[in-house]
């Protein structure tokens, strides 16, 4: 058992800690101040958000901001986190236990948090002169910080205290035997950093950190990231965390749809079904137990039939995975889509930063949903361990909101990663002789920095193309589509960008079969010029064969030496002329 005490009064049977005491690896525990080793920092209070403080000098002392009394250690500034980092010898459980004092004038509105900004505990309250404790189960092992990078040991627990007053008086920390949540999925289940001073309205959150606060002896860990799809949460080596970690009597919790649902041979009955089918299989055969979420829904759109949202088929897919192979299903789609559908259109905008990504105050609205379903589905071996007696739902407050600040429904779905990185993340990039038109396609905004993986020289569907093509398009792509063609349907992902480029007289018909737009069809050398030199000209001009685009294309250096025509192009090659395009 390691015990910390927090108080100006020395306890010669716990390690007494002073304010100065900042953690070095040596000593094994200490405060985490506001501008330490970005490699300390994995409680995601600022470190992995990139997040400097524009109110703090980088160079200014936390000890100058902290306070020591007989009831424990204090932090003077609201809205500042209060961290601590305790190192421990092996990976696993480790049953912690929190007691802060309420002093002389006691304390409200305390948030406790563990891991990768987990939620514990929040609205704590302790009258004056009373002792609250709460006991919690920290999961320690490996996770992959960034993408593109391998997984990271961190044999560390992380408390941090946030709130108007802040203190923490002793810590206990023993290991446990408890079992273990591990979520999979993508940007909707992450775990996000947070900025200070804190921000619920503003701060990216999701389900998986928020449901630690629902559960009695059972440890969450959160291998979602950003950008995942069913294929490449396997293939990137997250899931591999995970089977090497879980135990039998363990769970696995795993949401995907929302990026599946962008990448055509992932549709909701063919590649997304079979994979999900698979990890149900696999999880089994470690004798675990998998718990399939369905995806939550965006800000309901709306035509002149109703609401609807572009991922009912992939939660029908779920559905039927569940009745098929036996396996619990939370059906946080259809839950979701009712209540956004219903909901006041000004209050659901506070639950969201963009139309698809919540803030703390939406992650706290699906994590409570998803802790009472397990409940009322009787799902084990959960069901027995929660605890529901939490403190009433938070209601966004929206004098947080930052001034002329955009609704989050006119947002358009954004990575939770920012495009400007100092090198790709791309692992399959590294040297080739596109590098420099891939760093460009990031910094402007035409790739996606949370995959491991580009694969530059694969080919692009029609389809998925024009998604990547209306990031470099001046027009806003939001038409609903009108149903033209037979194998574009109004629910997909790019059915819009399909309508918007039928619209703006950017596709040659010639392309065209008949009735079919051919979307999964790979674009080929031909087609990218065609679309890229219609886009440079005004829209009565745009009615121009393949052979004239070409002919334009070469004078305006937009040809590379492997154009051909019939073949296919490559994703690198479409990057590069998109940016060409970008600077006519």
């Amino acid at each position: 058992m390691q015990m910390y005490s927090f108080s100006n009064e020395s306890n010669p049977a716990l390690i007494n800690v002073k304010k100065d005491d900042y953690y070095d690896k040596q000593k094994g525990y200490g405060w985490i101040y506001w501008d330490q080793d970005e490699e300390v920092q994995g409680d995601f209070f600022k470190g992995l958000g990139g997040f400097l403080p524009s109110q703090r000098d980088a160079t200014e002392n936390i000890a100058d901001h902290m306070n020591m009394s007989v009831y424990g250690t204090e932090m003077s500034v609201p809205g500042y986190p209060l961290r601590f980092k305790i190192d421990v010898k092996n990976k696993g459980n480790y049953s912690v236990t929190v007691h802060i004092h309420g002093g002389k004038k006691g304390i409200n509105g305390l948030c406790l948090y563990s891991g990768r900004r987990n939620l514990v505990k929040r609205d704590i309250y302790i009258k004056a002169n009373e002792i609250y404790s709460v006991t919690f189960q920290a999961h320690v092992g490996d996770y992959i910080p960034i993408m593109g990078q391998p997984s990271r040991e961190d044999l560390s627990i992380y408390i941090t205290l946030i709130g108007q007053k802040v203190r923490l008086t002793e810590v206990e920390v023993v290991k446990s035997d408890a079992r273990t949540i591990y979520i999979g999925g993508d940007s909707i289940v992450a775990d996000y950093p947070a900025k200070y001073p804190y921000n619920p309205l503003v701060t990216g959150g999701a389900w998986g950190q928020y449901l630690l606060q629902y559960l009695d002896r059972v440890a969450v860990d959160n291998q979602a990231h950003g950008g995942m799809t069913t294929a490449c949460f396997r293939d990137d080596g997250h899931l591999d965390i995970v089977l090497k970690a879980i135990k039998p009597g363990d769970v696995f919790m795993f949401q995907f749809g929302h990026n599946d649902q962008k990448r055509r041979y992932l549709n909701a009955f063919g590649g997304y079904t079979n994979n999900m089918r698979w990890y149900v299989q696999t999880i089994r055969k470690l004798g675990a137990i998998p718990i399939i979420v369905s995806s939550l829904s965006r800000i309901p759109q709306e035509d002149e039939k109703g609401y609807y949202d572009l991922l009912a088929d992939h939660a029908m897919a779920c559905r039927r995975i569940g009745h098929e192979l036996d396996v619990q299903v939370i059906d946080l789609h259809q839950y979701s889509f009712e209540l956004f559908s219903g909901m006041d259109k000004a209050l659901l905008q506070g639950y969201f930063n963009d139309v698809s990504h919540t803030n703390d105050y939406g992650a706290m609205l699906v994590a409570d949903y998803i802790a009472k379903a397990i409940v009322a589905q009787d799902i084990q071996p959960l069901a027995e361990r929660m605890y529901m007696e939490v403190q009433p739902l938070w209601l966004p407050d929206f004098s947080l909101r930052p001034e002329a600040a955009t609704a989050p429904s006119d947002i358009e779905e954004r990575p939770i990663l920012t495009n400007d990185l100092p090198t790709l993340p791309y692992a399959d990039c590294i040297d080739i002789p596109e590098l420099e038109d891939l760093k460009k396609g990031m910094a402007l905004g035409l790739l996606d920095p949370c995959l491991k993986y580009f694969h530059p020289y694969d080919g692009l569907p029609r389809g998925q193309f024009l998604y990547m093509f209306f990031k470099a398009y001046k027009g806003k792509c939001g038409q609903l589509y009108q149903g033209q063609f037979c194998d574009v349907s109004k629910y997909e992902f790019d059915a819009s960008a399909v309508q918007m480029a039928w619209e703006e007289s950017l596709i040659d018909t010639n392309t065209v079969v008949g009735s079919r737009f051919r979307p999964d069809d790979l674009l080929t050398c031909g087609e990218l010029i065609s679309i890229v030199v219609r886009s440079l000209k005004d829209i009565d001009d745009r009615d121009v064969s393949i052979e004239h685009c070409e002919i334009e294309a070469r004078k305006m250096d937009l040809l590379w030496k492997r154009y051909s025509r019939e073949d296919v192009v490559s994703r690198a090659d479409c990057v590069s002329v998109l940016i060409t395009m970008m600077t006519k």
